[in-house]
This record gives structure tokens, C-alpha cells and sequence, in this order.
């Protein structure tokens, strides 16, 4: 029986699909090794989104091929479809298939099936983390400047509720507890499709699910554009017996000059304060993330300085803050920079102390609380709040294994992390 093993670096959406892939091959009589040294196959597949996520997809592959000779290394992904001269002569590799063919792989690595689109939703039964993630669209239409997304995986494309659904019901009942509803663009969910948009599709999820999972299991909403941040999302989110208080928003700046230069002007940070502040009388605690970007070109000390004070407006819990990144073929990759690699680490240094120190306030917030729900994520008793708070069980948690839910009372907090004792047993 031919071995193999996975390798996956980037965002949920990448994950899921290498995760869908290897259950297809095992379906098909392939087995699953962690350990690369007894695999023939590895599956290695990679991120784009950055210049350093092409580099660290590199390193990988090069340092495989170094210490694993006999393993032929099939590399996949958002960097194998923009960059594929980067990766076929490296030592060990047999086959590069970019990102919009992957599907293609789900026969074997050495098959070549061409698969329709819809059928490129390949299913999943089970999840190898223990929070599964839900993939609910792919691709973007909308060009950010600075994004290579559009390159690398095609036009939005949205899965079919009925489809959705259904592998939802599939996973609970496999003994997830907690769906990470993921999409490149969530924003884009529904367009072209017949059915409606994403929040539609939460309302679906709600109807069908909420009567027989709310209590046991929760759905957490992946990355979010601002502008969908309306009057329908704050109804799905107050009335929701599913959704996990907690929100991530693609930000990237404060600033609407930079905005309108990122070709991300349909929406205004302020809209954001005021819907947060709406959203604060349903959610008196919810965890609130952001990705910001900073030293994009053209980006001035007070442009910064606008995301900053967002960032101090905003009840931000954490964040995901980036210095630009120049990405080939993208429009700002032929702007003029205005902020020198030592600027942008500075000021990406200087918002990150920012956002630090509302982390930190927020997990003594939830240490005051009577009660978190933990999914439990490894036999250490680390496991995720419903906040997105990173917690650690105390006491009387080996009974909980991994993917458990939890019911916790905070203790406190010490090194970033909010320390809790369970409450009777896990839930089930």
C-alpha cells in the first residue's frame, strides 16, 4: 500500500482542501504516514499570499528533498500556481499542479482526472484539528491592489447550500463541536449562484442545526470584509444560537486615502466603530480580530497614524498585523513607495504594542466571567474559547480529549492565556 504524507502551509481554505485531497487518496487505497521518511508520496501544498510564505514554501520543499530523497514531493497550491518555475527543478519533486488544478489530484499523485467545478468541492468526512473547517467559497472577484489571491485561485466561486449543509451535518456528527465557516471572500458567497448571500446561508445553517446542536457544538465565522457588517449580519449574529461572539474583520487600514488606494473603498472605518458599538447590546463580550497592513505605498505618517487610532477605537482583542509585502503582477507592486522597510517594520511594531495591550485587557475581562466554553485541543488541555481566547484546563481534564467541549470557570490569566477549571464533565 503506497504511503503518503501531507504537508500544508496557509489559511483555512488551504488547509481544508489538502485535508479533502488526502482523504480522497486514502479512500482510494492510500495510507497516511506522519512520517515522512517511510512515505513514497508526499503532498506539499503551499501559500502565496506573502513573499515570505513563498519563501518558507521553498525552504520546505528543498529541506524534504534533502533529508527524504526517496520521497517524490507533488507541490500544490496558491505558490505552485503563480510561481511554478520556483519549485520544478528542486531536488525530489516529481509534479508541480497550481492552485485552480488541484482537484485534479484527487485520484492520486500521479492521476490526472479533469474535474468540473462543481465536483472540485471535494467533501470531507473528518478533520485532522480539532475545530473543523467548513469551506463555503473560493476565489475573488474584487482586485485589491495589493492581493494575488485573484491570480492564484480564479474568479468566487460559492459552494451550494444543500452541499454545505450537508457536509456541516457530516462533520457534528463525526464529534466536531466547532465549525470554522471559511471562504476566501465570504463577501462574495452566493454571487452567480441562484441562492443568497452569506448570511443567507448562516440563516440556513441556523434553521437546520440550531434545534439539535445549540449548546453542543458552535459555528465561528472566518474572515469577514467590513462591508458586510449591515443590518443582516447584526440580526443573524444577535439572534444566533450558533455563532461563536467573535468576529474577524479584513481591515487593513484606518485611513480611507489608503483604502481607496487598495481599491477597498466600499467601506468607511467608522462604519465599523458604530456597528461594533450596535453589536456590543447582543454581545456584551465578544473577541474581535483584524488583519492591518501597514507601509503600503503611499502611505503617510498621518494615513498610519488613522490606523492606529482605529485600532484604539475598535474593541480589538487581537490582531494580524502585517508590513506590505510587494506581490508581482498586482497593481501596487508598480506603485511608488513611500515608507522605507524600516518605517513599515516600525510602524507594524508599533501597532502590534498597541494591539498587544488590548489582548492582554481582554483576557483579564474573561477571567472575570463565570463561565467560557473550551474546545479542548490536545491532551495538554489547551483549547479555544468561544471569544477566541486561548485557554489552558487547570484540573480534572484528562478525561477530555481533544475536540471536546468543554464548560469552564475562569481563574485567571498568565503569559497570554486564560487559565480555567472544568466544570462537571464534558459536553456531549
Amino acid at each position: 500500500m503506497t504511503a503518503f504524507h501531507l504537508v500544508t502551509l496557509g489559511c483555512k481554505v488551504n488547509q481544508c482542501e489538502a485535508e479533502a485531497l488526502a482523504q480522497a487518496w486514502e479512500e482510494r487505497g492510500f495510507r497516511r504516514t506522519d512520517d515522512p521518511a517511510e512515505a513514497e508520496t508526499a503532498l506539499v501544498s503551499l501559500c502565496a499570499v506573502t513573499a515570505r510564505a513563498v519563501r518558507d514554501g521553498r525552504q520546505i520543499v528543498r529541506r524534504m528533498g534533502r533529508e527524504f530523497p526517496n520521497c517524490k514531493l507533488v507541490v500544490t497550491g496558491c505558490a505552485a500556481e503563480t510561481f511554478p518555475e520556483e519549485f520544478r527543478d528542486l531536488p525530489g519533486v516529481v509534479r508541480v499542479v497550481g492552485q485552480k488544478s488541484k482537484a485534479e489530484l484527487a485520484d492520486g499523485p500521479e492521476d490526472r482526472v479533469a474535474l468540473n467545478d462543481r465536483q472540485a468541492w471535494l467533501p470531507l468526512h473528518t478533520y485532522h484539528r480539532a475545530r473543523a473547517v467548513l469551506r463555503v467559497q473560493d476565489g475573488c472577484s474584487h482586485g485589491c491592489s495589493f492581493c494575488i489571491v485573484p491570480r492564484t485561485r480564479g474568479e468566487s466561486r460559492s459552494r451550494p447550500p444543500a452541499e454545505v449543509l450537508a457536509e456541516a451535518r457530516r462533520l457534528l456528527d463525526a464529534g466536531f463541536h466547532e465549525l470554522v465557516v471559511s471562504g476566501i471572500n465570504l463577501s462574495h458567497y452566493g454571487r452567480g449562484g441562484g441562492f443568497g448571500d452569506f448570511w443567507d446561508l448562516m440563516e440556513l445553517l441556523e434553521t437546520e442545526l440550531a434545534d439539535a446542536w445549540a449548546g453542543k457544538a458552535r459555528l465561528r465565522l472566518s474572515s469577514l470584509e467590513p462591508g458586510q457588517l449591515d443590518g443582516k449580519a447584526l440580526r443573524y449574529l444577535a439572534s444566533s444560537k450558533l455563532a461563536c461572539p467573535h468576529l474577524h474583520l479584513s481591515l487593513q487600514s484606518g485611513s480611507p486615502l489608503v483604502l481607496a488606494r487598495m481599491r477597498r473603498a466600499h467601506y468607511h472605518p467608522d462604519e465599523i466603530i458604530d456597528f461594533c458599538a450596535e453589536l456590543a447590546q447582543a454581545w456584551p463580550v465578544f473577541g474581535l480580530g483584524a488583519d492591518l497592513l501597514v507601509g503600503f505605498p503611499g502611505e503617510t505618517q498621518s494615513e498610519f497614524e488613522r490606523t492606529m487610532a482605529l485600532a484604539e477605537r475598535l474593541p480589538l482583542t487581537y490582531a494580524h498585523v502585517f508590513p506590505y509585502s510587494r506581490r508581482p503582477g498586482t497593481i501596487a507592486a508598480g506603485m511608488e513607495a513611500t515608507a522605507t522597510p524600516s518605517e513599515a517594520k516600525s510602524r507594524a511594531k508599533a501597532l502590534r504594542r498597541l494591539t498587544e495591550a488590548k489582548r492582554k485587557a481582554f483576557l483579564e475581562r474573561c477571567a472575570t466571567l463565570d463561565r467560557v466554553d473550551i474546545i479542548v485541543q490536545d491532551e495538554e488541555g489547551r483549547g479555544v474559547s468561544e471569544h477566541y481566547a486561548s485557554c489552558r484546563l487547570q484540573s480534572g481534564f484528562r478525561s477530555a480529549a481533544a475536540r471536546s467541549l468543554v464548560r469552564a470557570r475562569p481563574l485567571g490569566s498568565s503569559q497570554g492565556v486564560l487559565l480555567a477549571a472544568p466544570i462537571g464533565e464534558p459536553v456531549s
